[in-house]
């Protein structure tokens, strides 16, 4: 009977002690190991949110990107259209280029002064007669409509182009000038002659003159500083 009690007695403390070296088991190396795993999880999924909203952030960038760099041709456009200076060797680079593009020999481009552009006359039309404060009637050449100091803050500059070629290639050349840019013109005389030893026609060799106005838009050196920053980016 001793001995059996022994054996159960004994049986007991293994069991217990399997339990502890279990426990223990347990708090000093599974449960460790448990946390450290759901830690690095959590961290995992932490950095997957980050990334997701970096990626985000980044799509919105190019996004906002690709708008800027877009308007930012747009501007450049507009200004090679109404430059804020003269731009009047790129424009005689343009006229070169257009001509050897026409197969067309230009002659000669003579430059004018360039002038203030006025605001447009606002109030009673210039052919209407005026009449003044003491009811007499006024000359309309001499009434002023606009205050005479007013201009449009545009400047404007005539140019004679002369070139020599076949008919067609005249024509072809002067629609360059008028419509393809990137710097168009304001036509205001043409004149399409054929060359004395020709065949007497403008579709052989004829000598084109043309009459254009370019326009540009000056800007304090603050207002161009400013500009030329936004164009480049910076």
């Amino acid at each position: 009977m001793r001995r059996t009690q022994n054996k159960k007695l004994w049986l007991g403390g293994g069991a217990l002690t399997a339990l502890l070296l279990v426990l223990i088991g347990w708090f000093l190396l599974i449960e460790p190991e448990l946390t450290a795993a759901a830690s690095t999880r959590d961290l995992a999924e932490s950095i997957q949110t980050q990334n997701d909203l970096l990626a985000a952030n980044n799509t919105k960038l190019k996004l906002q990107n690709d708008t800027i760099a877009a308007m930012r041709a747009d501007l450049a456009a507009a200004l090679a259209q109404l430059p804020s200076d003269g731009g009047l060797p790129e424009f005689t680079r343009q006229i070169s280029a257009q001509a050897t593009a026409a197969s067309v020999v230009l002659n000669s481009m003579v430059v004018g002064a360039a002038s203030a552009v006025a605001a447009p006359a606002v109030g009673t039309d210039s052919t209407e007669t005026a009449t003044t404060d003491t009811g007499e009637t006024a000359d309309p050449a001499t009434s002023t409509l606009a205050d005479p100091e007013t201009a449009s803050g545009l400047v404007e500059m005539t140019i004679t182009v002369t070139a020599t070629g076949l008919g067609a290639d005249n024509l072809a050349f002067l629609q360059a000038i008028a419509l393809t840019g990137p710097r168009s013109a304001l036509l205001s005389e043409t004149q399409l002659a054929p060359v004395e030893s020709g065949d007497g026609g403008i579709s052989g060799p004829s000598t084109l003159t043309v009459t254009l106005t370019i326009f540009s838009a000056p800007l304090p050196a603050a207002d161009q500083v400013a500009l030329e920053k936004l164009l480049s980016g910076g």
